[in-house]
């Protein structure tokens, strides 16, 4: 052996550590045990993100319509089409007098008196004949025409009529009701018997000779002028 310290290593024989190394080594351990224990706090604070699932609201969607077809376009116009205001038409009575004078003339055909109808039969005594219109020379002239009184009640429902007489017209010209032939209401009767007896005629003639004659005279109740 030479200077100095040598330490021979036998094989299958442990040598004993030094005491310093072995204390070194204990240090180093209860170092790293202290560090880690100091740390552990530490990982309070570092977490991993927590997530918080929530359900969505997905709003609904609703699909636009099918664009119109040209028929379909044609529809919708004329249904959009405005309404015209219907307007009630208002009727009005005519405001006529309750007195209508009369167109009283053989022949006239524009008259409310229409003496060129029918022909009775003649009768009477033969100094008594009574004659047709067509069998006159001419029909009489009307001298006075008589007044149709409209009868009032019967006006204001609009009540329209006729009433059928048969007249003589006598040699001077006057004129009977004989008869009542037909009528559209009772009313009307009277005024039109009347208004006929107003009337004055020219007298009649037959081979010059004034005579009687007859007819059948209508009597028409109008409204209109």
């Amino acid at each position: 052996m030479k200077g100095g310290l040598d330490i021979e290593w036998t094989p299958g024989v442990e040598t004993e550590p030094l005491p310093n190394l072995r204390i070194k080594s204990l240090g180093l351990a209860a170092l790293v045990s202290f560090g880690l224990f100091c740390l552990l706090p530490l990982s309070e604070f570092v977490r991993p993100d927590e997530w918080i699932v929530r359900p969505a609201d997905v709003p609904t969607y609703t699909p636009p319509p099918p664009p119109r077809t040209e028929m379909e376009k044609e529809v919708v116009k004329k249904l959009e089409l405005p309404t015209p205001a219907l307007e009630t038409p208002k009727m009005h009575l005519l405001n006529q007098p309750s007195a209508a004078t009369l167109e009283v003339g053989p022949g006239d055909f524009k008259a409310l008196f229409s003496l060129t109808n029918f022909n009775p039969t003649p009768t009477g005594f033969a100094q008594e004949l009574v004659f047709a219109m067509h069998q006159l020379d001419r029909n009489p002239g009307v001298v006075k025409r008589g007044s149709l009184v409209y009868p009032a009640h019967l006006r204001r429902k609009g009540l329209e009529g006729e009433v059928k007489l048969l007249v003589q017209i006598n040699e001077s010209g006057r004129v009977k009701v004989l008869e009542t032939v037909s009528t559209t209401h009772p009313d009307f009767v009277e005024a039109s018997r009347k208004a006929a007896e107003g009337s004055v005629y020219e007298p009649p003639t037959r081979n010059g000779k004034p005579v009687k004659v007859e007819f059948y005279l209508p009597v028409r109740f109008s409204m209109l002028k």
